[in-house]
């Protein structure tokens, strides 16, 4: 599962993990792009999209 799936099923429940999702987003989105893979996060891929 990936990390940024992860941060917004947290944050879904009401736990607060400090970290920045749209950040984190990007970051996965700049990482499979970098190594040539497709993003499978679900949260990462609609992110990007907007």
């Amino acid at each position: 599962m990936a990390s940024e799936d992860v941060v917004y099923l947290l944050d879904g429940f009401g736990i607060q993990s400090g970290i920045d999702l749209d950040a984190l987003a990007a970051t996965g989105s700049w990482i499979t792009q970098a190594i040539g893979r497709p993003n499978r996060s679900k949260v990462g891929v609609a992110l990007s999209a907007q």
